[in-house]
């Protein structure tokens, strides 16, 4: 073989390691499942939604053309919009719920009873309006979750499906032998938009305000968050785990380890060291994501003011904020601190980054995609023991007053890094970081070598 082929066999060697393969594989999984999960997002959210129509009576008004009389009513066009879209005729009470009330009131307590997000109230003088060629009244009442960012997408689903509604009253009205001239009418013959949508938030009624326009809002002052913690976890990660490299290939970490210094003291000096250092990145990084994000939503801010919805924080929250964060990174480190032994050198060093860096990208993506509110079970799970889940998700927690996650995941932070700094102790305190794990006395006898 030539000197390039044999170089070429030692490089790949040293990079084509078992750790930087199961990272890859690793990763492909990741974005797989991602993927995965964003299309059932989509497709969960483009499908129609449960639907409560209040008052529906008050819809139905009779028609007469040159085919005789009929009766048309928001229901029954409903019907055969749900089942023309494929849902059996035997399942549509799942999916739309007739309430027989003229009480908007009602409305809301049945949406809060059994979790319906979306509901069309009928004005009890719909049906005379319309037919004394007045517009019908037909509000839209929607219940805000913090759902992520495909979590409002049912809303405008709604608003859609009250369009077609509109839209088909009117070829009915345009097809009929009503006596009627006002074309403004016959072409938008409901009123439903403007101050007839209503939409719940946090237990208070806001008029004309799409859940869209709030998960606008929100995102624009919390999702820079989860961007953020997800860099700094990357670049101070990298930056722990290559020095610790550098020192076993350097020999440093020899020298430090047989001065008369207490191993916990070691421990502790390079963890607090790289938290400072992640700190003043966190806070450089806020800064500039906050003055860009400024920057590219001013020119689209919709005008609305989160502090009249009730979503804002106090001073107490951003400190909650704060602690979290910090506690994710004292995290961090100790993950850090702890594959960092096990590397032989800088380049091996490299490759122990990457299931840090994946455990960063899964949160992230899960709280801007699904929200942990919007998640299953076992999504939920598995964002709450990643520590790194928690500061991105405590800003909107703190919105709608979910202390109790907040305070939660302070608590399991808080445990997470004292164990993760026991452990490095321990391993500060044994032979792997200047013999390696193959050399262990431990391993050895576990793997029957002497």
């Amino acid at each position: 073989m030539s000197h390039i082929t044999n170089i070429i066999s030692k490089e790949l060697k040293e990079l084509l390691t078992p750790g930087s393969v199961i990272s890859v594989v690793l990763m492909v999984v990741l974005f797989a499942g991602l993927g995965g999960m964003i299309d059932s997002e989509i497709e969960k959210a483009q499908a129609f939604p449960e639907l409560c129509v209040v008052n529906e009576d008050a819809s139905i008004i009779e028609f007469t053309d040159a085919d005789g009389t009929y009766t048309w009513s928001i229901s029954s066009f409903l019907e055969d919009l749900y089942t023309s879209s494929g849902i059996p005729e035997d399942e549509l009470s799942d999916y739309i719920r007739l309430v027989d009330s003229d009480s908007i009131d009602e409305a809301y307590a049945i949406m809060d009873e059994e979790g319906i997000g979306s509901a069309l109230f009928v004005d009890p003088d719909f049906s005379k309006d319309i037919v004394s060629g007045t517009r019908g009244v037909v509000e839209q009442i929607y219940v805000y979750e913090p759902t992520g960012m495909f979590g409002t997408v049912s809303s405008s689903v709604v608003s859609s499906v009250m369009s077609m509604i509109n839209e088909d009253l009117s070829k009915r009205l345009l097809g009929t032998q009503i006596d009627m001239t006002d074309y403004g009418f016959l072409t938008e013959p409901i009123d439903y938009n403007g101050d007839n949508v209503k939409t719940i938030v946090n237990g208070k009624v806001v008029s004309g305000i799409t859940p869209q326009e709030i998960a606008g809002e929100v995102s624009s002052q919390t999702m820079m968050i989860p961007i953020i913690i997800m860099i700094i976890i990357m670049m101070v990660g990298s930056l722990v785990i290559s020095s610790m490299g550098s020192e076993k290939e350097n020999k440093t970490l020899e020298t430090l380890l047989t001065l008369p210094i207490k191993r916990t003291s070691i421990v502790a000096g390079k963890i607090i060291a790289a938290a400072i250092v992640g700190l003043v990145y966190g806070l450089a990084y806020m800064v500039g994501m906050s003055i860009y994000m400024n920057s590219l939503t001013g020119t689209m801010s919709s005008g609305l003011n989160l502090e009249d919805l009730g979503l804002t924080l106090s001073v107490g929250d951003y400190a909650l904020v704060m602690l979290s964060m910090f506690l994710s990174i004292i995290c961090a480190l100790g993950i850090c601190m702890i594959l960092g032994a096990f590397a032989k050198n800088y380049k091996s060093a490299q490759t122990m980054t990457m299931p840090l860096s994946i455990m960063a990208m899964i949160p992230m993506f899960i709280v801007m995609f699904s929200g942990w509110y919007g998640s299953g079970a076992l999504i939920q799970a598995v964002t709450f023991a990643i520590p790194f889940s928690h500061p991105m998700m405590a800003m909107q927690a703190l919105m709608y007053d979910d202390v109790t996650l907040v305070l939660s995941g302070i608590a399991y932070m808080v445990v997470f890094a004292v164990a993760t700094i026991l452990i490095t102790v321990k391993l500060y305190n044994s032979d792997i970081l200047i013999t390696g794990l193959g050399q262990n006395k431990t391993v050895q006898k576990l793997t029957g070598r002497k």
